[in-house]
């Protein structure tokens, strides 16, 4: 299971791929503090899904 991090403060969204939910929280948690809007996808073999981290 990976983590995919989009994130936008301005202009076009951004991507960063995380292995773990700890590592894909962290991240989160960073581009919030700066002012990011961010947004989770849980990828598995079955799809992706948005997440609420």
């Amino acid at each position: 299971m990976r983590y995919q991090i989009v994130y936008c403060k301005r202009g076009w969204p951004l991507t960063i791929w995380a292995d773990n939910v700890d590592r894909a929280r962290k991240l989160a948690e960073q581009l919030r503090s700066t002012g990011y809007s961010v947004d989770v996808w849980q990828h598995t073999k079955d799809g992706a899904q948005k997440t609420n981290i």
